[in-house]
């Protein structure tokens, strides 16, 4: 699979997977004030348990709203 089908298919399952919507993460992460890439995959998967693939695609998608 390549990498536009793989994140295609991970935010359609997010919900499933995570708990929450991407959009409720980006709230999160929002009020949390998280600025570098690591400190983000490292908060979701410390204290969310979300795997690191999840994290990763999360951070990436914060970096992408403010950009």
């Amino acid at each position: 699979m390549d990498p536009l089908s793989m994140e295609r298919a991970m935010m359609n399952n997010m919900v499933e997977r995570t708990g929450k919507p991407l959009n409720k993460w980006l709230d999160i992460l929002s009020e949390r004030k998280c600025n570098k890439h690591s400190e983000i995959v490292s908060f979701l998967k410390n204290d969310y348990s979300i795997t690191h693939g999840y994290a990763n695609l999360i951070a990436r998608r914060l970096k992408r709203k403010y950009l």
